[in-house]
Formats: structure tokens, sequence, C-alpha cells
């Protein structure tokens, strides 16, 4: 009997170390993938909608078909709450594709996303919402999820008015009126206001200019520089934020956007209008300003993070944000420095404005700086 046992485990040992055959994918669930942010300040919401796949093959292969990411129907609804919790509106969300995407890992040709127009006043904030969404295309029965959002009080975010009256009365000052002496460079100090619901408030500087090329067209353009971003104590609207704008990384910031621009041998000439210079702040409610730490670059040795979304039954991010723009002209001397200084003088700006040109010509005893 003893010897019988001992064959039956080594029989069974045998077999076992034999079968090499094991599947490395659990059974394939259904997990909805779910961005987006409300923005009043915006006349359209747009929010998009995937699912998670599972293949035996290459993830990058699978990824490159339509039908892996997205849902083939689903119905999308975005609901309003008062203060009460009742419900008082619903608005359904359309579908649209949209193309001419960048080469990547997922499928290129179109994505689908959902957009529910918004005019001004469209979306208060002294309501909630909620995403409420049912996929009634995929194996599993009953597929809803979704998310709910406050809003940020959007009057609540300005810019204070010493910030806003300096940029009127001197516009955008960076550097002086004399290329002839060793630069001096200028910052611009920025003040703002905290706002109810927000959290998270982000400063970026947009420089407008239009190119006109050799070949007779005309491209508007700008150039982007994120001044960075800083996170609120409260969300009650409390606080008192601030940003200074370097003179000097002003200039090297356009350095370092044009400097291997593709097409700069057809540009003849780069003009800017009276409101060349645009700031845009933008506040994060608290879910997104959640998100955007939990997946900041990791800087310690350990590497794992959390995984951070307020999708019921999915996976993602419905949250808020809102944004408000200021706008400026350039002082004489960002205009002379901008023209002809030592940084940016080899992009061809100009200036078109009569009036700024001859102030320019006087202040600095005849530098040319007019697109002529």
């Amino acid at each position: 009997m003893k010897n019988l046992l001992i064959a039956i485990i080594i029989g069974f040992l045998v077999f076992n170390s034999c079968k090499t055959d094991f599947e490395l994918n659990a059974p394939y669930k259904t997990i909805p993938v779910v961005y987006g942010l409300l923005d009043q300040s915006l006349d359209t919401q747009f929010v998009k909608i995937n699912k998670s796949f599972l293949g035996n093959s290459d993830n990058v292969v699978s990824a490159s078909i339509t039908d892996s990411t997205q849902f083939k129907s689903l119905s999308a609804v975005l609901e309003q709450y008062n203060q009460s919790n009742d419900l008082t509106r619903t608005d359904s969300l359309k579908e649209m594709l949209v193309g001419s995407l960048d080469p990547g890992v997922f499928y290129e040709d179109s994505q689908k996303i959902y957009y529910l127009v918004t005019p001004n006043g469209y979306l208060d904030d002294d309501y909630t919402y909620r995403l409420n969404v049912f996929a009634d295309s995929v194996p599993e029965e009953n597929l809803n999820f979704g998310g709910t959002t406050d809003l940020i009080n959007g009057a609540g975010l300005n810019f204070k008015y010493l910030s806003k009256i300096s940029l009127q009365i001197n516009g955008f000052r960076c550097a002086d009126n004399d290329l002839a002496t060793l630069d001096e460079y200028f910052n611009t100090n920025l003040e703002w206001n905290t706002t109810l619901n927000g959290k998270r408030y982000e400063l970026v500087l947009r420089l407008h200019f239009t190119e006109y090329f050799d070949d007779g067209s005309i491209l508007p353009r700008y150039v982007e520089w994120d001044l960075g971003d800083q996170t609120s104590i409260n969300t009650d609207g409390s606080e008192s934020m601030f940003k200074i704008v370097s003179g000097s990384s002003f200039f090297e910031m356009v350095n370092s956007k044009l400097i291997n621009y593709p097409l700069e041998q057809g540009v003849l000439k780069r003009t800017f209008g009276s409101n060349a210079i645009e700031f845009i702040l933008t506040a994060g409610n608290d879910d997104l300003n959640t998100y955007m730490q939990v997946n900041e670059p990791v800087t310690s040795v350990v590497s794992t993070r959390p995984i951070f979304t307020n999708i019921d039954n999915g996976i993602g991010l419905f949250a808020s944000k809102y944004s408000r723009n200021l706008s400026s002209f350039m002082s004489n001397g960002t205009v002379l420095e901008l023209c002809k200084g030592q940084l940016t003088g080899d992009f061809k700006f100009c200036c078109d404005s009569s009036e700024q040109v001859i102030a320019i010509s006087n202040l600095t005893g005849g530098i040319n700086v007019s697109c002529n």
C-alpha cells in the first residue's frame, strides 16, 4: 500500500511537471476609462470615454485596433443637482469623431469623444454635476458608470486690481530702452485671489504673433510659457497668490521655442498686435489637484504610486477647472529687445504700430523696429 501511494505521488509530479500550457491573462472584464473636465468659461464640454482591453497578442497590436478601446455604443448624460440634491436638468451628450491625430500607440485614424454645447451661463457653479453613462454593447449587463463634480466659482477668480492696472498703463515691461548698454531686465509681479472650490492654480503666458512667409502665406501663432502652479491651503477662496515673471527668462523662452522652428527659413517677418501678451490663469478643483499630484514624476527612491479615480465602476477623472485671461501690450523696451536683442533679434520680429515705432526711435536715437 505504501509503495502504491509513492507511485501515485511520483506519477502526479511527473505529469504536472511536463504540463507547460497555462493562461497568463485573467478572464476579461470591461473597465470603463473616463476623462472629463467641466469648465463653464467654455462653450462646449468634452468627455473622453473608453474601455480597457485585454488580448493574448502583443498589447501594442491590440491598442492599434479601434474596437479594443472604444465602446460600440453608449448613452451619456450630464445631470444637474441643486444644493438639496434634487435633479434639476438632464442633458444628453453627443458623439463625434476627431481625426488628424498625432502618431502614437493607440488607434490613430480617429478617436471618439462625447460633447455638450454649453453657451454662456448654461453651467452654474451653484449646482453639482454628475456624468451618468450606460454602455449597452458589452458582455456585462447593466454596465453603468460615471462621476460627480462641483464647479469652480468663476466670479471669484480674478487678477488683483494693481496687477491689471499696471499692465494697462505700463504694458508688459521686461527690458530697458537702451541696446547700447548692458541689458537691464525687469520682472513683472502678478497677483490674484483664490476662489471657492479652487485648489490648484496654474499660470501660463502666451506671446501672440503673426508669421509672414515668402510664398505669400500668413500664419497666426503663439508660443506658450508655463509659469508653474501653486496649491492653496483650502478651497474656500480666502487666499492671495502671486507669481514673479522674470524679464530675462521671457526672452530665453522665446529663443528656446523658435530656435529649432522647421519653417524658419521661409519666414519673412513676425508682427504682433496691441494685445500680444496673454496671461491665462486656470483653477482646478480638489479632485483634479489630487489626480495631478499622484501622477507627477516620482522624485524619491520609492517608485510606486497610488491610484486615484473618482469614477464609479471605472477609472479616470471627472472634475472641473476654470480659466481667466488677462491681455496686455508690450512696453517699448520689451519691443525693442524682442526685435533687436541678442536672444531674439534673429527671429525677424518687427513692430507695425507707427506710434510705437516712433516712440522707440525717439528713445533710442533712431533705432528702427518697423516692418517696412
